[in-house]
């Protein structure tokens, strides 16, 4: 599976450390919750399952909710094992 991910962003913010992510199927995107209303998700790329480290748990999630978020309790190198694709 590819997944697209997002990430929530406040203003001119990008992702930084304590940014929060959302994952989901590249191929069946959905929308993701609004989490305060001074922000927005905007992509953050995409990546292949065999590089995130928990897509496992991610695959479970979107099965049931549609979307997997992520806090960045890791770092994005931890998480997705290099940084994801524009």
């Amino acid at each position: 599976m590819q997944f697209a991910i997002m990430v929530w962003t406040s203003g001119d913010d990008s992702a930084k450390a304590g940014s929060i992510f959302g994952v989901m199927d590249a191929a069946n995107p959905t929308a993701l919750p609004p989490l305060s209303p001074n922000g927005l998700w905007s992509d953050f790329g995409s990546v292949n399952e065999s590089h995130f480290k928990f897509s496992a748990e991610a695959k479970k999630a979107i099965d049931r909710h549609g979307y997997f978020l992520l806090g960045a309790s890791v770092t994005v190198a931890e998480a997705f094992g290099h940084p994801p694709k524009p």
